[in-house]
């Protein structure tokens, strides 16, 4: 062998020798992260502790290419100051909207029940949606946010058992994402009824889930009757950040009693839901009689105005 032809030789093996460890330990390496960060896989959800925020990765077959999702893995939403409201709604008393008259930079107004989405709002969904014993009724497997989506959930039924003492925290099936637009081709659930990191969500009231009995020994108790005129027996445990509460048959009235809640967005989302007939008129179910007396604190003239409610 020509001597030009061994130095060649001797230079390439020189070189493999140096270089090989070099590519060994990067396949270890690499092998070493894939086994070290597992993942668990749940009602088609991928759930990745790989980082110090858990990562959420939608498996499901018709959502693996899918950008909105692919966007969403490493989102920490605490930082973005999520809201959730929820429009519940009597079949025959019609929608329940809350009085409030102890802001200090706004005058009385009415509120639909919701309000801020905590921390511990997104750490008790995560562990739900890790939890394989849990149900996962609760979740929306079609939304392209599922911890947003469930903790908005829980968050709205914390604040409805605060502000009124009905408790659907184990109940999250009943609420349902309100439409307040036509959906994305894409067809996720979160895209349409989020309004300026507002969430929105639909629950059919029933009778139990109000106190029906005993009104009398109940008012030491903090139990408070609604503001319409002929009071249905459906009764509610007030925080002391409400005054008082009524009935709404007539959504679109829903709509100006609200207009001043949460910066206007609450009403500007009802209106929404109408017309994309998400929300009912009951008016055909109940006699309507307009409110003219409130149980509790009496309201102020603007009140009076936004409400129509005529003091005694």
């Amino acid at each position: 062998m020509p001597t030009s032809a061994r130095r060649q030789q001797l230079t390439i093996k020189q070189l493999i020798v140096f270089i090989g460890p070099f590519i060994l330990a990067t396949f270890y390496t690499i092998s070493i992260h894939r086994t070290t960060h597992s993942s668990v896989v749940n009602n088609g959800i991928k759930y990745d502790h790989s980082s110090s925020s858990t990562q959420i990765i939608i498996t499901t077959q018709q959502h693996n290419n899918n950008p909105t999702i692919m966007s969403d893995l490493n989102h920490d939403y605490t930082n973005d100051d999520y809201r959730a409201f929820l429009f519940g709604q009597h079949p025959i008393h019609g929608l329940l909207v809350l009085y409030c008259s102890r802001k200090k930079k706004k005058p009385p107004h009415f509120q639909a029940p919701g309000g801020h989405v905590d921390k511990e709002d997104f750490d008790a969904a995560l562990a739900r949606l890790q939890d394989t014993s849990i149900s996962s009724s609760s979740v929306d497997e079609d939304s392209s946010h599922p911890l947003l989506l469930l903790a908005c959930k829980i968050g709205a039924a914390r604040e409805l058992y605060e502000e009124t003492g009905i408790d659907l925290r184990n109940d999250l099936h009943r609420f349902q994402p309100v439409q307040i637009r036509k959906r994305k081709k894409d067809g996720l659930f979160t895209t349409s009824c989020v309004l300026k990191h507002r969430l929105f969500f639909r629950v059919c009231f029933t009778d139990d889930d109000f106190v029906t009995e005993g009104f009398d020994s109940m008012v030491a108790l903090g139990i408070s009757q609604s503001m319409n005129t002929e009071a249905p027996m459906l009764m509610l445990k007030l925080s002391e950040e409400h005054q008082g509460f009524l009935f709404e048959p007539d959504p679109r009235r829903a709509v100006d009693l609200l207009v001043q809640h949460s910066g206007g967005k609450v009403s500007t989302a009802l209106d929404m839901a109408i017309a994309q007939g998400e929300i009912k008129d009951v008016t055909a179910s109940l006699e309507r009689n307009e409110p003219d007396v409130i149980v509790g604190h009496p309201m102020s003239n603007e009140a009076k105005d936004q409400g129509g409610v005529r003091l005694l």
